[in-house]
């Protein structure tokens, strides 16, 4: 039976010229869209706080620099939910929901 995470990321791959615009993102970066990625999906905003005491993805202050890096990117957006205004969450773009649909098809793909 051939490995089908390897066939996944040979998918990948070959989508590369596709996805150069998300290449500018740090595996941290991306790694943190991960997290705010599976928040969204369980319709869970993720507020900036609990993003920042993600330990395991770095400190505080990096976490800080990789949404600012999201956020340039387009990949994600703050908003707020209700009338709540002292808390802020992170939220996912179009471009965020399309990087994950192309991951999406190269997964399906592999099976």
């Amino acid at each position: 039976m051939p490995n089908v995470y390897l066939k996944f990321l040979q998918n990948i791959a070959a989508l590369e010229p596709i996805q150069l615009k998300y290449k500018d993102l740090s595996p941290t970066a991306i790694l943190l869209l991960n997290e705010i990625a599976v928040k969204d999906f369980v319709d869970q905003p993720l507020p900036v706080t609990q993003a920042m005491g993600f330990n395991a993805l770095g400190s505080p202050a990096n976490l800080h620099r990789k949404i600012n890096e999201l956020l340039d990117a387009g990949m994600i957006s703050l908003s707020y939910v209700g009338t709540n205004r002292r808390t802020k969450y992170l939220s996912l773009t179009q471009a965020a929901r399309d990087y994950f649909q192309i991951k999406n098809d190269a997964m399906l793909k592999a099976v």
